[in-house]
C-alpha cells in the first residue's frame, strides 16, 4: 500500500500549472518538522502536486496544510550520475492551524 501523510508549512509560492490535457497541477514545497534529538528545529522539504480541484485553491507561503496523498518514486541517470527524487501526489488536502 502506498499511503503518505504530512502536515507542513509551505515555504515558496506555488507553481500553477496546466497538462497538454488541460488539466491543472498545482506545487507546493512543504517544509516538515524532524524529530530531532537535540533541542534544534531540522526541518524536510516535501514537494507535493495536487491536480484538478485541489490545484485551484489558493495556496500561499506561510501557511500550513495536511496532505494525503501517494509517493511517486523517479530515478534517473544524466552525464554519468545518478538522480532520486520523490513526490507526494495529493489526494486529499486541508488547511490547518499554525
Amino acid at each position: 500500500m502506498n499511503a503518505f501523510y504530512l502536515v507542513g508549512r509551505i515555504i515558496e509560492d506555488p507553481e500553477k500549472l496546466e497538462t497538454a490535457n488541460g488539466i491543472k497541477l498545482c506545487k507546493v514545497r512543504l517544509a516538515v518538522e524532524k524529530n530531532s534529538k537535540d533541542s534544534t528545529e531540522t526541518y524536510e522539504v516535501y514537494e507535493v502536486v495536487m491536480f484538478r480541484s485541489l490545484a485551484e485553491e489558493n495556496y500561499e507561503p506561510g501557511q500550513y496544510l495536511a496532505v494525503n496523498g501517494k509517493l511517486q518514486a523517479n530515478n534517473y541517470e544524466k552525464e554519468g550520475n545518478y538522480y532520486y527524487n520523490a513526490k507526494l501526489l495529493a489526494n486529499a488536502v486541508a488547511f490547518v492551524g499554525s
